[in-house]
C-alpha cells in the first residue's frame, strides 16, 4: 500500500495529535500501611558481667575488657537517646574473700560504670551507684573448690543496671 504525501502528513498528524490528547488519570497509589510502632519498655535491667567488664578482683575503668567496653558504650547511646528518670547501678561481688573487701570492690566496680557512662553522656544527676557485695547471689556452688569454685561464682560478679525513663 502506497500512501501519498498528504495522506501519509494526515496519518502522522494524527498520531502526533492522539499522543498529545490528555490520557485519563491514573489511580493514585494506595496510602502506606500503617506501620506498627514498637512499643518501648518503660524500664529494663541491665545485668553486665563483672568478669566481662573487669579484671578478677578489680574495679578500675583501666581494667574494662574491649567488650565491657563495647556493651556500656552500647548501653550509653540507648540511655541517651531518651528521657531518662533514673538509673541506678548496683554492683555484687561472689562470696569469695571477707565480706567487707567484697562490699568496697562491688561499691568500686559500680562508681566505675557509673563515671563511664557519665563520661559517655549520661546525665550524671540521673544515675546513682551502690554495691552489693556478695548478699544477691544468683548462684550457690555449695560443694565446690578453688578454681571450680571461681568459676561457677562468676555469675554473682556482676554489674546491674536497672533503667527507668521518664517518658
Amino acid at each position: 500500500m502506497r500512501f501519498t504525501l498528504p495522506a501519509a502528513s494526515a496519518v502522522l498528524s494524527a498520531a502526533l495529535l492522539a499522543a498529545c490528547a490528555p490520557q485519563p488519570a491514573s489511580p493514585p497509589p494506595p496510602p502506606p500501611a500503617e506501620q506498627e510502632v514498637p512499643q518501648l519498655p518503660s524500664s529494663f535491667l541491665e545485668r553486665l558481667s563483672a568478669d566481662g567488664l573487669f579484671a578478677f578482683g578489680r574495679a578500675s575503668i583501666d581494667d574494662f575488657s574491649p567488650a565491657g567496653r563495647q556493651a556500656l558504650d552500647d548501653l550509653a547511646t540507648r540511655l541517651s537517646a531518651r528521657q531518662l528518670e533514673i538509673v541506678h547501678v548496683i554492683g555484687h561481688s561472689d562470696r569469695i574473700g571477707n565480706d567487707r573487701a567484697n562490699l568496697r570492690l562491688s561499691e568500686q566496680r559500680a562508681d566505675a560504670v557509673r563515671e563511664y557512662l557519665i563520661e559517655r553522656g549520661v546525665p550524671a544527676d540521673a544515675i546513682t551507684a551502690v554495691g552489693r557485695g556478695s548478699v544477691e547471689p544468683v548462684v550457690e556452688c555449695d560443694s565446690l573448690r578453688g578454681a571450680a569454685l571461681q568459676d561457677c561464682l562468676a555469675p554473682n560478679r556482676r554489674v546491674e543496671v536497672r533503667v527507668q525513663f521518664a517518658d
